[in-house]
């Protein structure tokens, strides 16, 4: 039998989205101007599978020169490697936290860092904390875990953010919500409110694999780009990682089609007469992927190298600034058409 080998280069498909800054993104981004300077503390989100395509440059310019807190969301999915943590501190000089939703005490862990920087400020009127971040990286999930944790004496409290696993469910700058009380058990002075805020995707990506792996994640809208595509790069990836991640559907394999007639077999996703339903059995991969049950890996390369080069990339970007904005108003007219 000859041994299998893996594809080491994938083809980015021309259709690809080089963006998806929308109209909501901007105003958004307006709205968050409007209320920074009464803000004492920002946690920015990152989704640990993507470290670096998760970190937006216009989000940083905004909140230059604030403390903040850099927040690696859903990092139980993004444990293939303790290396790669490491990295990331490194990269964030001590300023990043592991925040895993399942884990009460990555939530306490953070909600005292937070009560730490109010004990600093020390305000007659309570610590305000932005939450911001690209689209679905986990920030709403987040605000509803601290209000949570942060309710001390008062119990439990309902969810006051709404979630969903899709992006663009926070369109609108929130009201300031209290996380902790001002007085009680685990009270600081003037309490912590906190303003959750919509995400806000980057102005321009600098090719089109970043865009496939932030759709991966659910980081644009559902099917923007095909479910057949987004099933081949992951393909591609658990080749290169570990074809024993798929050997349940079929032996290792290049051929998406294979693949995927393979897992609609599996999980029952057949058309009347038997014939395999590729399109169904493509959601059902990618939900498999992201929930962690076809490896929980890191996509981004975050080796020291790729990461200054990552670094130069949004010191020196490859588009201008008028080429970005006439992509945006591009990909814009695009999105009405498809709505």
């Amino acid at each position: 039998m000859a041994q299998f080998i893996p594809r080491t280069f994938f083809a980015i498909p021309e259709s690809i989205p080089k963006t998806y800054f929308l109209g909501h993104h901007h105003a958004g981004l307006n709205s968050m101007k409007t209320v920074l300077s009464n803000v004492h503390l920002v946690l920015e989100c990152r989704d640990t599978r993507l470290p670096l395509s998760t970190r937006n440059p216009q989000l940083e310019a905004l909140v230059a020169g604030r403390e903040r807190i850099i927040v690696y969301t859903k990092s139980d999915l993004g444990t293939d490697s303790q290396r790669s943590l490491a990295a990331l501190s490194r990269l964030d000089a001590g300023k990043s936290h592991f925040w895993d939703k399942q884990k009460p005490g990555a939530t306490s862990l953070l909600l005292k860092r937070i009560k730490q920087t109010a004990q600093e400020v020390d305000s007659l009127t309570g610590l305000r904390v932005m939450i911001v971040g690209m689209p679905n990286v986990g920030k709403s999930t987040l605000l509803n875990r601290l209000r949570s944790a942060g309710a001390g004496a008062t119990g439990k409290t309902a969810k006051f953010a709404k979630t969903g696993d899709q992006a663009g469910v926070t369109r609108k700058v929130s009201s300031a919500v209290r996380i902790v009380p001002s007085e009680g058990p685990g009270s600081v002075n003037g309490g912590v409110y906190l303003l959750d805020t919509p995400g806000i995707f980057q102005p321009y990506v600098n090719d089109g694999e970043t865009m496939l792996k932030v759709a991966l994640t659910h980081g644009i809208k559902k099917g923007l780009i095909p479910d057949k595509i987004l099933v081949d790069y992951l393909l591609f990836r658990m080749n290169l990682w570990d074809t024993a991640l798929y050997s349940d559907y079929c032996p290792p394999t290049n051929d998406v089609d294979e693949f995927l007639a393979a897992a609609a077999t599996r999980h029952g996703k057949l058309k009347a007469g038997g014939e395999p339903n590729l399109t169904e059995a493509a959601a059902a991969l990618l939900t498999r992927w992201q929930k962690g049950k076809l490896g929980r890996y890191v996509l981004d390369d975050i080796s020291e190298q790729a990461i200054h080069a990552h670094q130069e990339l949004l010191a020196k970007p490859e588009l201008s600034v008028n080429q970005a904005r006439k992509l945006q108003k591009e990909e814009r007219k695009k999105e009405r058409v498809r709505e």
